[in-house]
């Protein structure tokens, strides 16, 4: 049996672009992983920025509201 802590070693190895596949692979194979936010969804927050209901925020501002400095 393959061990967790192999596939994380050779995991590091892998470029930038294999890792990347390798997390869109993974993710695919759940059946309630995040798909995103649907056209509904969007529409709707567009619209709420564009009526000024809402204030946009930079993606640095909402990084760090989240407490994740990039």
């Amino acid at each position: 049996m393959v061990e967790l802590a192999d596939v994380q070693r050779q995991a590091r190895e892998l470029s930038e672009e294999d890792r990347k596949g390798l997390v869109a692979y993974l993710l695919h194979g759940f059946s309630d992983a995040p798909m995103g936010a649907s056209d509904e969804e969007v529409e709707l927050r567009d619209a709420e920025m564009d009526s000024g209901v809402i204030t946009p925020i930079s993606h640095k501002e909402f990084l760090d509201q989240v407490g994740r400095v990039k």
